[in-house]
């Protein structure tokens, strides 16, 4: 039989465990209650109580117990994240389901942001409303989502409802997926990769394929890279084609819709992992247009969706942003393959065509070559990122890295 954890206050929120609990029976599954309560009230229906909670991260709740709201949330997310983890790695759950506010939120994402990607996770939240981010609930996991819309204050129409659903989805993923991604046979890499260099993209895991290397693509757009890099630490990925940079120009500006995977290139440089890397999309930003920078008069743009605009950047800028990449890539503790292209970063930017300013594309390359170090093989590519030439010569090119690493 499968068994979901569901973590949650067993002080406050008994009523809402009790029938989660038989909801899963109902579908043959058991449920275990790990209590997250931090409240001085009673906790009930609990299966493991905030005490071993507690105790398994070395704290004895009695002697804590009178501590501030903050210090416990904070003591109780440790602990529930080492109890969820060590329950996992037992085989002792099949899922982990949670419902609450802010904090219940809190603790219990931590805990599944932990397990890998894969294993079933549902988060039933009060947070998934209005104009709140949802990098907070997921951060780089698979966390299913699920609006509570309305607040959890006991069973009612409402509540039954969210929860059933909410259940039959742990339930649905634990009975027809529910395995943690593991690495495959035949060598793994990462791509990042957008919709304005999805061209060379494509034909560079087509081209590995053929090589008979697996390609996982990221879209480089705040989240992506940092995920990939992750992954790439945790041994996962063999290798990283990072042909999307523009991550990196979003940080520059410190804003944008590609803006949040910061510091970008230094793990996998620092820690020797095989890349292959370009420039795409290092030439532009994306704001909506309530948000444009400033010198828009100077700036050639196009708009990419009804709010959201693709903006080159300047030649000042590009000096300034290539000279940060090169010192990035600078920091590898081995060799590191850089491709760049002669006509272009990105779709739209050859002659006559909506974002073409060889003057920032100038600036940028120029400043790449004047500041990259010994460590770093640069190799000049005709054409565009995004011509499916590029992806090609850009596969063979990981494909020669992960070859050449293998003989070390």
């Amino acid at each position: 039989m499968k068994t979901i954890a569901i973590i949650a206050s067993c002080d406050t929120k008994h009523q809402e465990v009790r029938f989660m609990r038989e909801r899963l029976a109902l579908a043959g599954v058991k449920a275990l209650v790990v209590d997250m309560a931090i409240g001085p009230g009673a906790s009930r229906e609990a299966d493991i109580s905030r005490k071993q909670v507690a105790l398994g991260a070395g704290v004895r709740w009695d002697e804590v117990k009178n501590c501030s709201k903050g210090e416990l949330i904070e003591l109780m997310t440790n602990a529930v994240k080492l109890c969820i983890l060590d329950l996992y790695r037992r085989g002792s759950i099949h899922g982990v389901l949670a419902a609450g506010g802010v904090q219940n939120t809190t603790v219990a994402v931590s805990a599944m942001q932990a397990l890998p990607i894969g294993f079933p996770k549902v988060m039933a939240t009060t947070i998934a409303s209005g104009a709140r981010p949802f990098g907070s609930v997921v951060g780089n996991r698979d966390i299913v989502v699920i609006p509570s819309i309305c607040d959890f204050t006991g069973l009612n129409t409402m509540t039954r409802v969210i929860l059933t659903n909410a259940c039959a989805c742990v339930v649905g993923l634990c009975t027809h997926g529910g395995q943690a991604v593991e690495k495959p046979a035949r060598p793994l890499v990462g791509m990042t990769l957008m919709g304005v260099t999805n061209t060379g993209a494509c034909a560079a895991v087509e081209e590995l394929d053929r090589l008979g290397i697996e390609a996982v693509g990221f879209h480089s757009t705040g989240v992506g890279g940092r995920i990939m890099e992750e992954l790439a630490e945790d041994g996962l990925l063999d290798g990283i084609l990072d042909l999307t940079t523009h991550e990196i120009t979003a940080e520059y500006f410190g804003g944008g819709f590609s803006y949040g995977a910061v510091n970008r290139l230094v793990k996998p440089a620092m820690l020797g992992i095989p890349m292959v890397v370009s420039v795409g999309g290092l030439d532009f930003i994306d704001f909506d247009q309530d948000h444009f920078p400033p010198r828009m008069e100077q700036r050639v743009s196009n708009m990419h969706n009804a709010t959201l605009a693709h903006i080159k950047i300047l030649p000042d800028e590009a000096a300034k942003i290539g000279t940060i990449f090169a010192q990035l890539l600078n920091l590898a503790q081995k060799g590191v393959r850089l491709l760049l292209p002669t006509l272009g970063m990105r779709s739209n930017t050859r002659p006559r065509e909506s974002l073409y300013s060889p003057e920032t594309d100038d600036a940028l390359l120029s400043a790449i070559c004047e500041q990259i170090g010994d460590k770093v093989r640069v190799q000049q590519i005709e054409g565009n990122v995004n011509d499916a030439a590029f992806g090609i010569l850009a596969a063979r090119a990981m494909a020669d890295e992960l070859a050449h690493r293998g003989k070390e």
